[in-house]
């Protein structure tokens, strides 16, 4: 009992706002449409939420090659379906359905048992950037701003888009950067698993791989290949044993439906691979080798946790301006690293950092194909987040370098003994 006490203390922060956005997440699901449809009852739900559903039910019954099928919209392993599963068994056992047709046509019943499950796993990312907030002894009342700030995005990405394998992905990438800060180099082993599960559930999650483990040179990464890669292979074994041609396709030209997306600058440059459908692989290949590249120049030499972060989140941000079609859940990494890191500088950089997150929300929640000043404001929020975090751009090539520049100090929250904390790391 000491020890969960000890626990529930230390995490209160991301505890607190796990329950509030449960709340708020069901709440909305049940009278969104009562408050906002006068007369209209139905229950509303993100909306790639029939596509997880039914990815998800084909794993529960075996039929693995409907896993990638034509209603759903999967185009990563399916690490998140595979962990829904007992969800989805215990909504058949309780007679619930993904669908019911007789009121609105829209995914009902269902969504009462996996929409929870969907927001204490994307939880997660609040339990990981807690944990880094604490190994730079930031008070509990900033951590609190910052689980709050969190839930908002984790709460949006949940519930308004249906992907929360997003914020496990993330929350995966940062303990693997943790584990690396607090054990240096023989915390590889965890970290590289840790990584190679986040990719399991979003592959993008790649982009973190590089800024982690640069400390241990090309080498040391490829000694580590299996626990990156295997976590991935194992949750696609089955889909590649039930329908392997199709599976392959999805995974290597990523297909989308422009005419459900936003539009970018870029999307002329998609490959057109079927009727209405375009490819979205070619031009994040190249965002994924630009982050690389950046992290093996920087992290080689500067592999403090902050530095890492950083130059994740901007990995991240060259994913987004390079995409040919656009959500604002591709945002969310970019915020929720900017938003610990802007903490660790200040309450007034982090203060700006949120106001760029919800700008970018307000922007970003809803279909654009004439991009003309919606997609330049779009991005000027993730300058906005990216500029919360520092080094100011003048010091970029000095940290570029490897050297270290004067700079402020960040500031000092207090000792840790005034807020009843200890540290957690070294």
């Amino acid at each position: 009992m000491k020890r969960i006490s000890a626990w529930a203390e230390h995490r209160a922060a991301p505890v607190v706002a796990t329950t509030a956005m449960l709340v708020v997440v069901m709440a909305y699901s049940l009278l969104g449409h009562p408050l906002l449809h006068i007369g209209r009852h139905a229950l509303l739900a993100p909306s790639d939420y029939l596509s997880l559903v039914n990815s998800s039910s084909a794993v529960l019954h075996g039929r693995f090659g409907l896993i990638y099928g034509n209603d759903t919209a999967l185009v990563s392993p399916p690490a998140l379906e595979v962990v829904l599963v007992p969800v989805i068994a215990l909504g058949h056992l309780l007679g619930l359905s993904p669908s019911d047709r007789h009121l609105s046509g829209e995914p009902l019943s269902m969504w009462l048992v996996t929409g929870p499950a969907a927001v204490l796993l994307a939880s997660t990312a609040l339990f990981a950037l807690d944990a880094v907030a604490r190994s730079w002894r930031v008070p509990r009342r900033s951590r609190f701003a910052l689980a709050l700030a969190g839930a908002l995005g984790v709460g949006n990405v949940v519930a308004g888009w249906g992907h929360p394998e997003d914020c496990v992905a993330l929350a995966l990438l940062a303990w693997a950067a943790l584990a690396m800060d607090r054990r240096g180099t023989a915390g590889a082993p965890r970290a590289a698993l840790l990584l190679g599960v986040a990719m399991a559930f979003q592959p993008l999650a790649v982009i973190g791989v590089v800024p982690v483990l640069a400390r241990l040179g090309w080498r040391g990464v490829a000694r580590l290949w299996p626990r990156l890669l295997v976590p991935s292979l194992v949750v696609l074994v089955p889909p590649l044993l039930g329908r392997a041609h199709h599976t392959v396709f999805v995974l290597v030209h990523q297909p989308v439906e422009l005419a459900h997306n936003s539009l970018t600058p870029l999307s002329g440059l998609a490959p057109s691979i079927g009727p209405g459908l375009h490819g979205g692989g070619p031009t994040r290949l190249v965002a994924v080798a630009l982050a690389a590249a950046l992290g093996a120049l920087v992290c080689r030499r500067r592999y403090d946790l902050a530095t890492v972060l950083t130059v994740t989140a901007i990995g991240f941000a060259l994913r987004v301006v390079l995409e040919t079609e656009l959500n604002w859940y591709y945002l969310w990494p970019v915020g929720a690293l900017c938003l610990a890191l802007s903490l660790r500088r200040s309450p007034l950089r982090f203060g700006f950092c949120t106001a760029a997150l919800v700008a970018s929300m307000v922007l970003g929640n809803r279909q654009v194909h004439h991009i003309a000043l919606w997609w330049p404001a779009l991005m000027a929020t993730l300058v906005c987040m990216l500029l919360s975090v520092g080094p100011w751009p003048r010091r970029w090539a000095t940290v570029a370098a490897g050297g270290r520049a004067p700079s402020r100090r960040p500031l000092q929250f207090g000792a840790m003994e005034a807020n009843g904390e200890h540290s957690t790391t070294r």
